[in-house]
């Protein structure tokens, strides 16, 4: 575990829906085998095996508080570097987080997540989003596979428009276990959006990516979006399993010969198989009436 420091809190994103994501750390202890953020490596100079570090940038919560004060470019989606923010007051759309979790083991600890989000609780109590920037309000997302954010639940309440996600791939906790070795067990996630959603948060699933084999059959696809439904949260996004050779590499390391066989057997006619993937969804999603959006 390393500590560095960051230059930017608040970085530009690509992801539909988002104008910014906060990322507290690099790397991840997850050790999630699909992840498609291994990538991550070579731009931290870590060498070491995807899922077997993290940096803390212990001085992001500063920075997020400086680029908050100061920066108008920032803070005014859409505007360039000098411009004059003078169009209509806008809604400022964060993600915690893109590539790594907000809430992996070393926050216990470090507590970045927290820091940040009492920055962001600290400037709405002031009425510093509409009074100072020029936008109407922050909508804040979370998404997280950890128990951890229910520590958070008092600053959550207190951040207008903030929703909790959580990514859960399969019911059981024996696959969660094998394939997100290092994060909550799948059971517990669903407990975790049940207590966000009683305590009057908007919550969100995940479900995604969609294990082959284990996760693609019409009955674990109904299962899944039941135990959403259940756990209260009003949307759920669904996402295949997007095979990065990296991803599959590790996949094929872990995983059930079946789930082998089935992963070769996307692999071989993939729009075959992700045309059976949104039609088995959207049938069961329609059937049970629960809002689902399709990432693929």
């Amino acid at each position: 575990m390393r500590e560095v420091t960051c230059r930017s809190a608040l970085v530009r994103s690509g992801i539909p829906g988002v104008d910014y994501v906060i990322n507290p750390y690099s790397g991840c202890l997850h050790r999630c085998v699909y992840c498609y953020a291994s990538f991550m490596s070579r731009f931290h100079g870590n060498e070491g095996e995807w899922g077997t570090w993290a940096d803390a940038k212990v001085n992001v919560a500063q920075i997020l508080r400086k680029e908050m004060l100061l920066s108008r470019k920032v803070l005014s989606p859409g505007l360039q570097l000098g411009e004059h923010p003078s169009a209509p007051p806008r809604v400022l759309r964060v993600m915690m987080a893109s590539v790594t979790d907000p809430y992996q083991p070393p926050e216990r600890a470090y507590k970045l997540t927290r820091s940040c989000l009492e920055i962001l609780s600290q400037l709405g109590k002031s009425g510093g989003w509409s009074a100072s920037f020029k936008w109407e309000a922050l909508e804040l997302s979370i998404l997280t596979k950890s128990d951890l954010v229910v520590r958070d639940l008092d600053i959550l309440q207190d951040i207008p428009n903030a929703e909790v996600g959580m990514t859960i791939t399969n019911p059981v906790d024996s696959i969660s276990k094998r394939y997100e070795p290092g994060a909550t067990p799948s059971s517990r996630r669903f407990e975790v959006l049940r207590r966000m959603s009683s305590a009057g948060l908007q919550t969100w699933g995940f479900f995604g990516p969609v294990l082959p084999y284990h996760s693609d059959s019409p009955r674990v696809i109904r299962e899944m979006l039941i135990r959403f439904r259940d756990a209260g949260v009003r949307r759920v996004l669904v996402d295949r399993f997007n095979p990065y050779p990296s991803a599959v590499a590790r996949f094929r390391q872990v995983a059930h010969p079946d789930a082998i066989l089935a992963l070769n057997r996307y692999l071989k006619n993939p729009l075959a198989y992700l045309d059976y993937l949104r039609e088995t969804v959207l049938e069961s999603a329609t059937s049970l009436g629960i809002e689902v959006e399709l990432c693929f």
